[in-house]
C-alpha cells in the first residue's frame, strides 16, 4: 500500500508538471555521410509532432541546395532538385522551429546542426605518357590514371606491362573494369583488339557510405576476369549495379560465332551466350540490354526466361545512353537522305525527334534532371571535292527543343566525352592521330584533355563556353561516380 501510494504521488506530480522533454531532431540520415549523385533526398525525423511551417521557414542548408519538402508524420524529406555539387561539405541547420500543440505555440526545438559531404571531383583516363624521358613515357603509356582535382595528384593504378584500350568505373568508384593487351604478346600484323583480355583493378578509394559492405582495398589490386584463349573480347559494358558484364566476343575457331556474353563478376555462374548484335548498352536497372540487331534496336533480358518479352524498335540504328532512372533513352535514326536524327524514346513508347544533322552523332548524355541532353555531333562541311566532319558540343532543352551551341571541337574522329555525375562539367579528349586501339598500343599518338564547365544559365547561352586545357596527357576520360 505504501508503494502504491508513492507511485500515485509521482504520477500526479508528472501530470501536474507536464512533459519536460524538449522537441528535437531525433535522426538525420545523411549525418557525416559522403553522398553521391545517386543520393537524391535526406530526411529529418523529429521526436514528436512538429509545426511544419516553422520547420520549412527556418531550415537552412549551406552552401544552398534547391529542393522540395514533403512530410510523413513526424518525418520530413528534402528532395534535391539536382545532385549536390561534388567537392563540398554541407551544413544543415534548424533553429526556431516549434512543436505542434493545436493552435497554441509550442516549445522551440533544440537547435540542430548536421553535416554531410560530397566526393572530391575525380576522373580516370588512359595515359599517353607525361614523363620527360622516352623510356618513362613508354612505361606510363596506356595505363589508367586517376586524377583528383582537390589534391591535383595523378595516381597510376594499372601495371606497365598492360596497355589499356577501354574501361568502365563501378558505381561506388572502388573498382575499374578494363580491357587491355600486352604488346609483347602481339604477333606481327595482328590487331591489338584480337589479344584483349578483361581485368579489374582497385582504385584505392575508400567506401563512401556504410550502406554497402565494401572494405577498403589499396590501389592497383589486379584480377583477370576473362581471358582471350578461345574467344576475342571486342567490346564490353558494365551493368550499373556493378555485378555483371556484357561482352561482345568472337570465336577464334569460328569467326561466324560472334555474340554477346553475360559474365557474372562474383563468378557465381559461368559465362553464358546471349545473341548476336552490334553496339549495345545495359539498361539502368541492370536487367536488360539494348543492342543493334539487324535493321533496328532490340531490348532483351540479360537472363532469358521462357515467355520473357522482347522489345524491337525497327526505326533506330543504335542506342547512345539512358537517363539515370531508365525512363528515357537517346537513340539514333539513320535517314534515307543520309542524315542522322537524335530521338528521345520514353519507357511509355513516346518517340520525339530533337536534333538532326548531315554529319554524325557520336554521343548523347542526359542531365541528372533529365530536362537537358548534351550531344557530341558533327556537321559535314564540303569545299569543292573535299569534305570533312566538324565536331561540336551542344546542349538541347528537351522541353523547348532549343539547341545551344556550347563549343566547336578539334577536327578529328573518335572524340570521347564524359558528363560529370553532378551535371556541372564535361570532359573530352583530343588525340593527335585519332584514338584507334592499335595507335594506343603502338605509341603512334598522344592525347590532350579538356574540361568544359557548364554554366547555370546554359539555356540562355549566346557565346561558346571556354574550355580549359588540363596539364595531363591521355585519352578516354571518364568521371568517377
Amino acid at each position: 500500500m505504501t508503494l502504491m501510494a508513492g507511485l500515485t504521488i509521482v504520477i500526479l506530480i508528472l501530470l501536474w508538471s507536464g512533459d519536460r522533454t524538449l522537441p528535437q531532431v531525433r535522426d538525420f540520415n545523411w549525418q557525416d555521410r559522403n553522398i553521391s549523385a545517386e543520393d537524391t533526398a535526406f530526411t529529418l525525423t523529429f521526436n514528436r509532432s512538429i509545426d511544419r511551417t516553422t520547420v520549412e521557414k527556418h531550415l537552412q542548408i549551406q552552401p544552398p541546395l534547391p529542393g522540395k519538402i514533403s512530410w510523413a508524420g513526424s518525418k520530413m524529406a528534402y528532395t534535391l532538385t539536382n545532385p549536390a555539387p561534388y567537392g563540398n561539405t554541407y551544413q544543415v541547420n534548424l533553429q526556431g522551429a516549434q512543436e505542434a500543440i493545436g493552435k497554441k505555440a509550442g516549445k522551440e526545438i533544440v537547435p540542430f546542426r548536421g553535416q554531410f559531404r560530397t566526393p572530391d571531383r575525380m576522373f580516370a583516363y588512359i595515359s599517353s605518357g607525361e614523363a620527360d624521358s622516352p623510356e618513362e613515357r613508354l612505361r606510363q603509356r596506356g595505363r589508367i590514371v586517376i586524377y583528383n582535382f582537390k589534391t591535383k595528384t595523378p595516381i597510376t593504378i594499372t601495371p606497365e606491362n598492360l596497355v589499356v584500350t577501354d574501361f568502365k568505373v563501378d558505381r561506388h568508384s572502388q573498382t575499374i573494369i578494363f580491357t587491355a593487351t600486352d604488346p609483347k604478346t602481339l604477333e606481327n600484323g595482328q590487331p591489338a583488339i584480337a589479344s584483349q583480355q578483361i581485368y579489374s583493378v582497385s582504385t584505392g578509394i575508400a567506401p563512401r557510405s556504410s550502406d554497402f559492405n565494401h572494405q577498403f582495398t589499396p590501389p592497383g589490386k589486379l584480377e583477370l576476369i576473362l581471358d582471350n584463349r578461345e574467344y576475342q573480347n571486342v567490346k564490353f559494358d558494365l551493368s550499373p549495379d556493378g555485378n555483371k558484364l556484357v561482352v561482345q566476343r568472337v570465336s577464334r575457331k569460328n569467326p561466324s560465332d560472334f555474340a554477346l556474353w553475360v559474365v557474372s563478376l562474383d563468378k557465381s555462374v559461368p559465362p553464358s551466350k546471349l545473341k548476336q548484335s552490334g553496339d549495345f548498352v545495359i539498361t539502368p536497372d541492370s536487367r536488360e540490354v539494348a543492342a543493334a540487331v539487324g535493321q533496328g534496336v532490340s531490348i532483351f533480358p540479360l537472363t532469358p526466361t521462357p515467355g520473357s518479352n522482347l522489345d524491337f524498335l525497327p526505326k533506330f540504328g543504335n542506342v547512345l545512353s539512358f537517363a539515370n532512372d531508365g525512363t528515357a533513352a537517346a537513340m539514333v535514326e539513320y535517314n534515307s537522305d543520309y542524315t542522322k536524327s537524335l530521338f528521345v524514346v520514353t519507357n511509355q513508347g513516346i518517340e520525339q525527334q530533337i536534333f538532326k544533322t548531315n554529319g554524325s552523332i557520336w554521343d548523347a548524355r542526359f542531365s541528372p534532371s533529365k530536362d537537358l541532353i548534351y550531344c557530341l555531333a558533327t556537321e559535314l562541311k564540303t569545299t569543292g571535292e573535299n569534305s570533312h566532319e566538324e565536331p561540336y558540343l551542344t546542349a538541347i532543352d528537351l522541353k523547348t527543343k532549343k539547341i545551344v551551341m556550347m563549343l566547336l571541337l578539334p577536327i578529328q574522329q573518335g572524340i570521347q566525352m564524359s558528363l560529370s555525375p553532378d551535371g556541372l562539367a564535361v570532359i573530352f579528349d583530343q588525340a593527335d592521330k585519332g584514338e584507334s586501339t592499335n595507335q594506343i598500343v603502338q605509341g603512334g599518338s598522344s592525347g590532350i584533355l579538356w574540361l568544359v564547365p557548364i554554366p547555370t544559365n546554359i539555356r540562355e547561352l549566346n557565346t561558346p563556353v571556354k574550355a580549359e586545357r588540363l596539364a595531363l596527357s591521355g585519352w578516354h576520360p571518364r568521371w568517377l561516380p
